[in-house]
């Protein structure tokens, strides 16, 4: 389904869309680029500013052109590196409604979570380790991004992994955060597990849309994964 291109470590999933695999050992998550021909796409930004250093030189790799941040949803490991990428010059950081709430409601109590990997992050006394929020927000209605040629979008199917999950569509492939979850089991802490089942499902009949379905963690993924995890969640309830 991917296949490697060979600079710093980037899966291409086909036309526009690639992503950075995640690394468990490191509690890393998947990053996911869309570049058109006049702007890319980022799809999360890591746990603090040494990942994310380690994406956008990633990303340079592959595009100059300016960027735009999607934050799937408001744990830690998802946007604990916004504020490298505001300091390279990123304005426009989306998320849904609720996960900007929840991101300054529970932002600074994140920190100790990174204490190991990111510690600068954890202290949050170095620039790069504010809590940059989201800028730009989705709540019940698609947001179709023009990025030059290529078109992505942003909607939400309700509450699952979290009240505030985002997924971002691109040509064929759809970055799920971690209402996807492979090789990994999935994190119920702040979840809906009902709403959860839900989206799941409607992400089961997704697959003639997005063949490719990129999870939080672990590799990318056909629609039936989805209904898996359903089946899986439905069975332990």
């Amino acid at each position: 389904m991917a296949r490697q291109t060979g600079r710093a470590g980037w899966q291409h999933l086909g036309g526009p869309s690639h992503v950075l695999p995640s690394n468990a050992a490191r509690a890393l998550v998947n990053i996911g680029l869309v570049i058109g021909a006049e702007r890319a796409l980022v799809v999360d930004t890591g746990c603090g500013p040494r990942h994310a250093a380690e994406i956008l030189a990633a990303v340079r790799s592959l595009t100059p052109l300016p960027l735009v941040v999607a934050n799937t949803h408001a744990h830690w490991d998802h946007f604990f590196g916004n504020a490298f990428f505001r300091a390279d010059g990123v304005a426009d950081f989306w998320a849904h409604a609720a996960a900007r709430r929840d991101m300054a409601a529970t932002g600074e109590s994140q920190r100790k979570a990174v204490s190991g990997v990111e510690p600068e992050m954890a202290a949050g006394d170095r620039p790069g380790t504010e809590l940059v929020l989201p800028t730009r927000l989705v709540d019940a209605d698609p947001v179709g991004l023009d990025l030059g040629g290529v078109s992505a979008t942003l909607f939400t199917l309700g509450p699952a992994h979290t009240r505030g999950d985002l997924m971002v569509g691109a040509p064929g492939v759809l970055f799920t955060g971690d209402v996807l979850e492979e090789g990994a089991e999935p994190q119920f802490e702040d979840a809906d597990r009902a709403g959860w089942i839900r989206v799941l499902r409607t992400l089961a009949g997704m697959g003639a849309q997005y063949p490719a379905m990129v999870p939080g963690h672990g590799r990318p993924v056909a629609a039936e994964h989805a209904a898996r995890m359903a089946d899986a969640m439905e069975a332990g309830s």
